[in-house]
């Protein structure tokens, strides 16, 4: 049995990815706490294709790229390991993605950009918003489908891109009291939509399972991160923090700590 590691839990965008790109200096502290003997764990809303191409990019953006061993997938329905093997996965119903979308049109306040991602590909169903065509967008990102081709593919999360702040949290309250058997998590621009729940925690959660059962041991759980769907992942974790700047729900969660940097964070986890 592997005694004693530390995990630390980290999410992407607005934590470790800025402006599509890495820092160096967070990346070479993600190497120092894996070479200390620590697991690394990639916890995100993004689905399994776009922490693939978090990778991509912090290799681009530094000369380490962004070695990791287990990712926490679509908002936690999914864990992979460090080769993309999925060792646990949950996916809606097709009438729950069919049943989402006609939601959307009654409970949104604001203009709302539809995605759903499976463990395959992101499909945009529609984008009035037009993230999907930014140019900062890579142009192989989402794929142009009908709702009718896609809800039965397996879809693990219905990414909602909306910015607005309160019709984000109203959207949310909305389709949950709406669509049976769903929850619908908050972050930064989106909500989240996907079996009820799932989240950040839960994958988290589920991960510490299966390295149970892979007899390692793990001693101390940390997670940073700098949105709503953090907070269920810091209560996992023995030693939460948020982004400096986070909201102060997200601050809160994180019993008030916060780090100006995931390097910050690490440096002092390592002392």
């Amino acid at each position: 049995m592997l005694a004693g590691m530390r995990l630390l839990a980290t999410d992407l965008d607005g934590t470790l990815v800025f402006h599509h790109a890495v820092g160096q200096a967070d990346a070479e502290a993600l190497v120092r706490w894996r070479a200390a003997g620590n697991l690394l764990v990639l916890a995100t809303g993004r689905s399994v294709r776009l922490v693939q191409h978090a990778v991509e990019v912090a290799r681009s953006s530094t000369s380490i790229g962004l070695d990791y061993d287990y990712a926490v997938c679509a908002t936690g329905t999914t864990v992979i390991d460090a080769v993309g093997q999925v060792h646990r996965t949950r996916t809606l119903e097709a009438d729950q993605v069919r049943a989402v979308v006609r939601a959307i049109g009654d409970v949104a306040q604001a203009p709302v950009s539809v995605f759903a991602s499976t463990l395959e590909r992101d499909y945009v169903l529609d984008d009035p918003i037009g993230l999907s065509t930014d140019q900062r967008t890579p142009p192989d990102r989402f794929t142009a489908a009908p709702l009718s081709q896609v809800a039965g593919l397996g879809v693990t999360s219905m990414p909602l891109h909306i910015p607005d702040v309160r019709a984000a949290a109203a959207l949310a309250r909305g389709l949950e009291e709406t669509v049976d058997g769903i929850s619908c998590t908050r972050s930064t621009g989106f909500v989240d939509v996907t079996a009820a729940g799932e989240s950040k925690g839960a994958g988290l959660g589920r991960l510490a399972e299966l390295l149970a059962e892979r007899g390692m041991e793990v001693s101390e759980v940390a997670a940073v991160g700098d949105s709503w769907n953090d907070i269920s992942m810091f209560e996992q974790a023995d030693v939460p923090c948020a982004m400096a700047g986070a909201p102060g729900e997200v601050v809160e969660a994180a019993g008030g700590r916060t780090t100006p940097s995931v390097a910050a964070f690490i440096d002092a986890l390592l002392g």
